[in-house]
């Protein structure tokens, strides 16, 4: 059966135009435009996505990409072998960060959070579970950069390796310091509230993934939510107004998400989380598996290069933390 055949029989739209985009096509029908996405997630895991969705909209949140699914309830379709999602196609209009903006977006955001909470199970739902995942990653970040400071012969070249050790002691300052806070009691206090709230977050909430559609606000990307404390989230949207402006006062936008449970600890668990070298992390995690490889030695520098340069702002960060 083509394509167009089955997607009409579960879906029951009349294709209009149907063409190759991204990761799957883009589906034109006489109402709407759709994107059929390709995916790697198992259907328990979009099933888990979709359960949120479903709960978004029960707690009157709808600003955001949604899984349309089949006649019949499935988040999902199957065809040749390969698994899609439904979702809706809008115009999205970047949108322009600025201090007037800031409220607005604090605002949705909080939105957000507030209709994430009290998820309650669903069947057949793979839950992405993802508490206390960045304590266990400052450790594991910690114990590899000091490894490789102690032990720089494990990367053959020698440029490489120069530029490792002339990096690395900057970035075991940040882990350090973030280790400090997310070794903290209060962390895990944090995360059991969380649990209690049964709160999912986005789990990619930057700016980039924030859109205007039709004069408001709306929540792309809708794909990587998590059971997670909201800390995360902000970090993550802070994170992406730092990049495009070092001297953006965080601290404050971190304070405007709340509005009574604000504390010096929320505020530093942010701040932690922001620190925290995840791109640097992935390449020498790389760079040790193919240490052996002389030609890719050249590729790694450049990009420890670029990693380490926009991770200047995180100075600012430290200092405020000391």
């Amino acid at each position: 059966m083509a394509l167009k055949q089955k997607f009409k029989l579960h879906y029951g739209f009349d294709i209009k135009e149907l063409k190759k985009f991204k990761d799957g096509f883009l589906v034109k029908t006489s109402k709407a435009e759709y994107l059929l996405k390709k995916t790697k997630m198992s259907p328990a895991e979009i099933v888990f996505i979709f359960h949120c969705h479903q709960h978004l909209k029960d707690n009157k949140f709808v600003n955001f990409e949604k899984i349309v699914p089949t006649k019949d309830g499935c988040p999902y379709l199957i065809f040749n072998r390969n698994t899609y999602v439904l979702i809706e196609h809008f115009k999205k209009e970047p949108i322009e960060f600025s201090e007037k903006q800031l409220a607005s977006l604090v605002e949705f955001i909080n939105a957000f959070h507030s209709a994430s909470s009290n998820l309650k199970s669903a069947v057949g739902a793979r839950y992405k579970v993802q508490y206390g995942k960045d304590r266990i990653a400052a450790r594991n970040m910690y114990s590899m950069f000091t490894k490789l400071k102690e032990n720089p012969q494990l990367i053959k070249s020698e440029r490489l390796r120069n530029i490792i050790l002339s990096t690395i002691d900057t970035n075991i300052e940040y882990v350090k310091k973030a280790l400090e806070i997310l070794e903290d009691d209060r962390y895990l206090e944090v995360i059991s509230r969380s649990m209690q709230e049964n709160r999912f977050i986005h789990g990619k909430l930057a700016i980039y993934n924030i859109h205007k559609c039709y004069g408001k606000l709306r929540l792309a990307n809708m794909f990587d939510l998590e059971l997670n404390v909201r800390e995360k989230d902000i970090a993550t949207f802070v994170k992406s107004l730092l990049k495009i402006d070092k001297n953006f006062d965080f601290e404050d936008c971190i304070s405007k998400f709340y509005v009574t449970s604000y504390d010096n600890y929320k505020k530093w668990l942010v701040l932690a989380m922001i620190l925290l070298p995840y791109e640097y992390f992935s390449l020498l995690k790389k760079i040790i598996r193919f240490r052996d490889l002389d030609w890719a030695s050249e590729g790694f520098e450049e990009k420890i290069k670029r990693i380490c340069e926009k991770d200047q702002y995180k100075d600012k960060i430290l200092a405020s933390l000391h």
